[in-house]
């Protein structure tokens, strides 16, 4: 995640909270109490970050309770830097045994519940 947030000029939790609002159907807002449970953090950090995204016009903020709405660019961007880290996730796993794969995946299906 940090080469990939780097490589599109994005610090690391605002390349999280894009990729999570672009999980959003188009057109649906997410308010700040609801992004901060996406990421795990503060309201007040989900704030900041909506903010950053927001100068850079890769989201929109409007309303009371902070909504936030990705643009048409934080879209591309979210579509762009998510090919990215797919890309180098396989790269390493491809590197990985074949049981390790294996024994990951099956760890992963586990925690998920498939």
């Amino acid at each position: 995640m940090l080469e990939t947030a780097r490589d599109v000029d994005l610090r690391p939790m605002e390349l999280y909270a894009l990729l999570l609002l672009s999980d959003a159907p188009e057109g649906e807002a997410v308010t700040t109490r609801a992004l901060s449970e996406l990421l795990a953090a503060s309201t007040s950090q989900a704030k900041q970050i909506a903010l950053r995204l927001a100068a850079r016009g890769y989201v929109e903020r409007s309303g009371a309770h902070g909504s936030t709405l990705l643009t048409e660019s934080g879209r591309d961007l979210a579509t762009a830097a998510g090919q990215r880290l797919e890309r180098k996730v396989t790269r390493r796993l491809r590197r990985l045994e074949p049981a390790v794969v294996e024994r990951g995946a099956a760890s992963l299906n586990a925690l998920v519940g498939e």
